[in-house]
């Protein structure tokens, strides 16, 4: 059996475009996902620094109310 040196190395090329298509879609949705998390992340902290600065407000507009 001879091996056809030619077919060998087509079926090779077209492997390393199949895996480096795989690849490259692997990285873009990974970074999707990382970036998906941080908006998240980013928006959950937006929320609890409000809600902190709205208790301060609120402990502010108490302390300031007449008494009595």
């Amino acid at each position: 059996m001879e091996l056809d040196l030619s077919l060998f190395a087509q079926r090779i090329a077209m492997i390393a475009c199949l895996s480096g298509f795989v690849g490259g879609v692997l990285a873009i949705l990974a970074h999707g996902a990382v970036v998906a998390i941080s908006d998240r992340l980013r928006a959950r902290a937006r929320t609890l620094q409000n809600v902190a600065q709205a208790r301060i407000r609120q402990q502010a507009i108490l302390r300031a109310m007449p008494r009595g």
